[in-house]
């Protein structure tokens, strides 16, 4: 259980930062996972820190609620096919080269048991006054206070979407960012979608206020998690692909404190071009 773990209320905070989607190519082909592993790692590293901070960083491992697609290649039904898997963040572990590859190993083995099973998941629920059910259902919840009394199904919720590639317009004005905003829920007061977009990979934080108050604290440990790994990266490419052993520096650095405000992500050095990344932040 932590603190995101609780009931929640009709508040909401709100934080949005960008990292250049070609370094966290390069932080997938040097470590060996994909662009979802480093999205899951980055948001490992960010939450340990986080949660490291106010004192409260579990033993075990936090876990994450990750929406997967069922859907074929080539299958148009416009139906829902979608399910959820639980795949743990190994936020006990300080490695974050051995934490990358940890959770890579894991959404791995999750994914071949979802594809083992997934003919048996239901994944479209056309039930009838289903917005009354859900809305009753909720403000029971939040009466009773039940959540703060279960174990929760997992800690946070994490997803992934492959967005467009092209330049998008509205209006005639250029659409810059696509920062995304989705729905925490009560046990899960944290919500973290990504989306990607022309180049940009960009990070929706959306929380209960009172839940995730220093939203733009954890949203600045999101951008600086990422240089972490990039340079991870760009260490194993130096060493000819072998494997990264994480220096007593870096493993450090998981509680040592941020500044406040971050304006850019600025890469240096070898590895993509350097590119800076917009940051934005606002509270509901």
């Amino acid at each position: 259980r932590t603190p995101f773990n609780v009931t929640i209320t009709n508040q909401r905070s709100f934080a949005a930062r960008t990292v250049p989607l070609a370094e966290v190519k390069y932080v997938a082909k040097h470590l060996g996972g994909s662009v979802n592993d480093v999205v899951m790692a980055t948001t490992s590293g960010a939450l340990r820190r986080y949660l490291t901070e106010l004192g409260c960083l579990p033993e075990k491992s936090l876990t994450a609620a990750v929406p997967v697609s069922l859907r074929t290649p080539g299958d148009s039904r416009s139906n829902n096919q979608v399910s959820m898997m639980v795949v743990p963040l190994c936020t006990q572990e300080g490695d974050r080269a051995q934490r990358f590859h940890d959770i890579h190993d894991a959404a791995q083995a999750n994914k071949g048991v979802m594809g083992q099973i997934k003919a048996a998941i239901p994944t479209d629920y056309p039930i009838f006054a289903a917005p009354w059910l859900i809305s009753g259902l909720n403000t029971m919840l939040a009466r009773s206070k039940l959540i703060n009394q279960l174990p929760p199904l997992a800690n946070v919720v994490i997803s992934n979407v492959a967005g467009l590639q092209d330049t998008l317009y509205c209006a005639g004005a250029r659409v810059v960012c696509y920062y995304p905003l989705s729905i925490p829920t009560h046990g899960m007061a944290l919500n973290v979608t990504v989306q990607s977009y022309n180049g940009r990979v960009d990070y929706g934080l959306i929380a209960c206020r009172q839940a995730v108050p220093q939203i733009h604290e954890l949203a600045d440990f999101v951008l600086e998690e990422h240089q972490q790994l990039l340079a991870l990266a760009r260490q194993a490419e130096a060493n000819g692909g072998k494997p990264v052993v994480a220096t007593a520096p870096a493993q450090a650095k998981d509680k040592t404190a941020l500044p406040r405000k971050s304006a850019s992500v600025a890469s240096t050095g070898p590895g993509p071009k350097a590119t800076q990344a917009a940051t934005a932040s606002d509270s509901l």
